[in-house]
C-alpha cells in the first residue's frame, strides 16, 4: 500500500491497489491494469495553448439595438470554437473595458468580466452572454457605447466588438400629470409602470414623440389625450424592448385607457402597438361630450383586443386595425361609432374572436339578466373588413322588450362573412362586396396597402369622399384619392 501512495498518489489509484492486495491473484492484477490504463487515458492534458489560426468565433461584432437609460439590453451571445483536434486552454478570456465597462459578461456560465485557463475541448465550442447596463445618472445624451472582448491564446490575441447604441430617456415612474403637460419628441419617454392624466387635466403628445413601456405599464387617462402625429412624424406607442425581434411580438405592455371621465380626445397619427390590449375606451363621448376623434392611427400587434369599447362615441378616419389576438375591433354594450375608410385586417389565425365584433348588453352577473345599452349607430362607410376566418364580423344583439335601439350599417363595404345572400339584401348593407381577396401587399407584416389586383380597388362611394373631405381627400399615407375612391385606408398609387 505505501508503493501505491508513493507511485500513485491518485485516490482512484490507491483504492484499486487495495483490492489487488486484498484479492491476491493473476486476474485481479490484468484487471487492474487494464482500468488503470483506462482512467489515465479518461484523463485530458490540456496542455495545447493555440495555434497561429487561433479561435473562431460565431460573429466578429456584437451590436446591440437602441438601448434606454436605466434598462438592461436583451442579453446577446458569442460562440468561441476551438478548431483544432486537440484539447486547449484559452489562456485569458476578458473585456477590455473590465468591470468599468457598461458591458458585462457571463463567461460559460460563469458572471465573469474575466477568466483565466479556460478550457475547451477539440472541436468543442463555449458561449459567452453578454448584456449592458447604463446608470442614468452618467448621461444626460444619446452616445454609441463601444467595448471589446478580448481572447489570449499562445498565439494570437483575438477580439470581438461590442457596440450599442445608447438613448436617453425621460423615466416616468407611477407618473399622475396634475397640471396641463406636453411631451415632447427631444427624448422619447419610458413609462415603467404608469402613467396617470388626472381628470380636468389634458396631456399633449406631440408629432414625433416616442412613449416606450416596461413590462405590464399602461397610460390612463382621466381627463384629456391629444396626439398630434404627422404621417413624417406619427407617435409611437410601444414596447421597450427595440431589437427588430420584438417589432411584431405582442403582450409587451399593459394598455391605453380612456376612462369615463375623460373629454374631447384626440389621436391623429399614432402608432399603437405591442400591447395586452391596444386602446380601452370606456363611457367617452356620450351625454353630449364630444366623441373620440380617431384619424390616421395604426392598432396593430396586440395580444387581445386592438380597439376595445363600452358604451362610447368615436369617430374614426383612415384607420388601420391589423392583426391582434382577440378581435381588431371590438365595439360594446352600445354607443354610437363612424368608420370611414378603415381597414380591419386580422389573420392572427389562433384567436377565439372574429376581426370586428358589436353588441349592445353585457350580463349581470349579481342580478342574472343582461343590461342592454343603445346602439345609437355602428356605421362603416368605404371600409375593409377581412380576415383569416370564414367569418371575421360578429353582431350580437339582445333584444327583449321588442323597443330596443339597434342601428348599424355597412354601406360600401368589402367583408368576409358566411351570411347568406338573402342576408345580405337587408336594408343595412349597401354595395357589398363578399368574400372577395383585398390583396393586401404584405398582411403578415401587416402592411395592408392593396395589390393592383384588388377586389376593394375603385369600389368606394366618392360622396362620403366629398362629404368628409377634410378627413378623406387623403388616405393614411396623404395621397389623393379620385373619384373612384378604393376601399379602406390606403389608395392604391399606380
Amino acid at each position: 500500500m505505501i508503493c501505491c501512495i508513493i507511485f500513485f498518489p491518485n485516490f482512484v489509484t490507491c483504492f484499486l491497489c487495495y483490492f489487488v492486495v486484498m484479492c491476491k491473484s493473476i486476474k485481479a492484477l490484468l484487471f487492474f491494469v487494464s482500468l488503470l490504463f483506462f482512467v489515465t487515458c479518461c484523463e485530458r492534458e490540456y496542455s495545447f495553448r493555440g495555434g497561429e489560426k487561433g479561435l473562431f468565433f460565431s460573429t466578429d461584432t456584437i451590436t446591440f439595438d437602441t438601448i434606454f437609460t436605466a434598462i438592461g439590453s436583451a442579453t446577446h451571445y458569442l460562440i468561441v470554437y476551438n478548431p483544432y483536434a486537440e484539447d486547449m486552454t484559452i489562456e485569458t478570456i476578458r473585456l477590455a473595458g473590465g468591470n468599468d465597462s457598461k458591458f458585462k459578461l457571463n463567461i460559460n456560465g460563469f458572471p465573469e468580466n474575466q477568466m483565466n485557463d479556460v478550457l475547451l475541448n477539440a472541436d468543442d465550442s463555449l458561449f459567452i452572454f453578454v448584456e449592458i447596463t447604463i446608470d442614468p445618472s452618467e448621461t444626460t445624451t444619446s452616445f454609441l457605447a463601444e467595448d471589446s472582448i478580448l481572447f489570449f491564446t499562445k498565439e494570437r490575441v483575438q477580439s470581438v466588438k461590442l457596440e450599442a447604441y445608447v438613448q436617453d430617456v425621460v423615466l416616468l415612474k407611477a407618473a399622475v400629470i396634475k397640471e396641463d403637460m406636453k411631451f415632447t419628441d427631444e427624448k422619447p419617454y419610458l413609462i415603467y409602470d404608469s402613467l396617470i392624466v388626472s381628470a380636468t387635466k389634458t396631456l399633449i403628445i406631440a408629432s414625433g414623440a416616442r412613449l416606450h413601456f416596461y413590462k405590464n405599464a399602461y397610460l390612463k387617462v382621466a381627463g384629456t389625450l391629444v396626439v398630434e402625429g404627422t404621417k413624417e412624424n406619427p407617435v409611437l406607442f410601444a414596447g421597450h424592448r427595440l431589437e427588430e425581434f420584438y417589432l411584431d411580438k405582442p403582450g409587451q405592455w399593459g394598455y391605453i385607457h380612456l376612462q369615463s371621465s375623460s373629454k374631447n380626445n384626440k389621436i391623429n397619427y399614432a402608432v399603437i402597438r405591442n400591447g395586452f390590449i391596444g386602446l380601452r375606451v370606456d363611457s367617452v363621448g356620450l351625454a353630449g361630450d364630444a366623441p373620440l376623434l380617431l384619424s390616421n392611427t395604426i392598432i396593430d400587434y396586440i395580444a387581445t383586443n386592438g380597439l376595445e369599447v363600452q358604451t362610447s362615441a368615436i369617430e374614426a378616419y383612415n384607420c388601420v386595425f391589423g392583426n391582434c389576438g382577440g378581435a381588431s375591433v371590438a365595439l360594446t354594450i352600445g354607443g354610437k361609432y363612424n368608420f370611414y375608410h378603415c381597414t380591419i385586417g386580422n389573420f392572427q389565425g389562433f384567436r377565439n374572436e372574429r376581426a370586428l365584433v358589436i353588441s349592445n348588453y353585457y350580463n349581470d352577473k349579481v342580478l342574472n339578466k343582461n343590461i342592454i345599452e343603445k346602439l345609437e349607430a355602428a356605421n362603416f362607410y368605404n371600409t375593409i373588413i377581412y380576415g383569416v376566418r370564414d367569418n371575421e364580423i360578429i353582431l350580437d344583439f339582445k333584444r327583449e322588450s321588442g323597443t330596443e335601439v339597434i342601428n348599424w350599417q355597412f354601406d360600401h363595404v368589402l367583408m368576409r362573412t358566411t351570411a347568406s345572400d338573402d342576408s345580405l339584401k337587408n336594408p343595412n348593407f349597401i354595395n357589398i362586396i363578399n368574400n372577395k381577396d383585398p390583396n393586401f401587399v404584405n398582411y403578415f407584416k401587416s402592411n395592408f396597402q392593396l395589390d393592383t389586383l384588388s377586389a376593394a380597388k375603385d369600389k368606394g362611394n366618392i360622396k362620403i369622399v366629398q362629404e368628409k373631405f377634410e378627413l378623406l381627400g387623403k388616405d393614411l399615407l396623404e395621397n389623393f384619392r379620385d373619384e373612384r375612391p378604393d376601399l379602406g385606408a390606403y389608395e392604391r398609387m399606380e
